[in-house]
Formats: C-alpha cells, structure tokens, sequence
C-alpha cells in the first residue's frame, strides 16, 4: 500500500470554503432576483387594501350554548 498523500484528496477546509462561497454567492443572486423584480398590479392593489384589523367590530352578538348528555356506560 503506497501511504495516504495530501495532494491525491481535498481538504476539509478546502470544501468547506467552497460551499460557503457557493452558498453565498447563491443569496446574492436571489436577493438581487428579489429586488429587481417587478410587482405585479394583484399583489399591489392587494397592498393598498385596508386591512380587516382596522375594521370596527359589528354590535351583534351570538351566543351559543351547547347541552349533551353522557351515556351511562362508562
């Protein structure tokens, strides 16, 4: 068996400084995706569009009242 030589494998350091750069390279250009995209006129008017949180609450109020009955065999 010829010994292990350092050259013939790459280095832990070496794939894990590949890997953060790919990985960081891949947020830039989603992020730059992101920005640049062009909203469509749905998700704008959809943003101009009051909130349901700000409406005021009606003056009807329901109550419900629920009876049952257990059965004997428990």
């Amino acid at each position: 068996m010829k010994p292990f030589e350092s050259a013939e494998y790459p280095s832990s350091a070496a794939v894990s400084s590949f890997v953060t750069v790919l990985v960081a390279g891949w947020f830039v250009l989603a992020s730059g995706a992101i920005l640049s995209d062009q909203h469509s006129e749905g998700t704008l008017e959809m943003a101009r569009t009051p909130s349901l949180a700000n409406a005021p609450t009606p003056d009807v109020h329901f109550s419900i009242t629920v009876e049952a009955r257990r059965s004997a065999a428990s």
